[in-house]
This record gives structure tokens, C-alpha cells and sequence, in this order.
């Protein structure tokens, strides 16, 4: 079994709110696990989605260019489910995330969690080769 697989996410969507209207500013409230640590943030938004994003933004700080959005139906009726498709592009690698739930905005929401998660592992495998690197330097100095 890969070792990815059985590790739990980094960061998970705990809690949102939105409140949004054809001529009010969408806001939404976001609580996050990061870790170990619940996060809270608000913000707000051109629509719901964008308030959302902006506010698990600002949880992170992870700087993150929404670059493709996709939204498909799986299933038919009120049962059917969305699925959001999303790749960001963050400090010029792109990341892919999806969400689904039968709430559109949720959906949305997890796919940003799902992308974050990605850019967590990559910058964790990142550190694990920046140490294994050390260490084969160190290594060759007390040979």
C-alpha cells in the first residue's frame, strides 16, 4: 500500500458558511485543519466560491493562481452530484484538484483542500530530497 495513501490529509475542510446574493458582495467563512491546528478565517468574494477560496487563501498563505474550473453533474435529479475540476498554478507548478458533494460550493471546496494537500506533499517530498541531499553531502566531508 503506498505510504501516501494511509497518512491522513494535511489540511481538511472542518466548516464553511457563505452568504451571497444577486447584489450583495458574497462572503464566506471558512474553519480549516491544518495539521494538528483548526484555522479560521472570512472573506469575501465576486460569488461564493471565490469568497471561499480567498478565505482558505488567507488560512494557508499558499499563494495560488485558480488557472481552470471545471463543473460536471455525476448522477441526474436533486441527487445528482457536482464535480469540480480544478488545476492552480502555484509558484509556476500546476496543481490538480476535485471536489464532490451535492452542494456545488462544497464541491469547490474540496477541491481547493484537495489542491492544497498536493502542494503540501510536493513541498514535504521537496524537504525529504533537500535532507537526503544534506546528508549524502555530509556524508562525503567525514570520509
Amino acid at each position: 500500500i503506498n505510504k501516501q495513501q494511509e497518512e491522513p490529509e494535511h489540511f481538511r475542510l472542518d466548516y464553511f458558511s457563505v452568504q451571497s446574493g444577486s447584489s450583495d458582495i458574497a462572503t464566506a467563512s471558512v474553519k480549516l485543519a491544518c495539521g494538528e491546528e483548526i484555522k479560521a478565517e472570512a472573506a469575501n468574494g465576486n460569488g461564493p466560491v471565490d469568497a471561499i477560496y480567498q478565505a482558505i487563501n488567507r488560512i494557508t498563505g499558499y499563494d495560488v493562481e485558480l488557472v481552470k474550473y471545471d463543473l460536471n453533474a455525476k448522477g441526474q435529479g436533486k441527487d445528482a452530484l457536482g464535480q469540480v475540476d480544478i488545476v492552480v498554478n502555484h509558484h509556476g507548478r500546476r496543481f490538480h484538484g476535485v471536489g464532490l458533494a451535492t452542494d456545488i460550493v462544497e464541491s469547490s471546496a474540496k477541491a481547493m483542500v484537495h489542491v492544497l494537500n498536493n502542494i503540501w506533499r510536493a513541498a514535504e517530498v521537496e524537504k525529504e530530497l533537500q535532507r537526503k541531499a544534506q546528508n549524502k553531502e555530509n556524508n562525503k566531508e567525514t570520509v
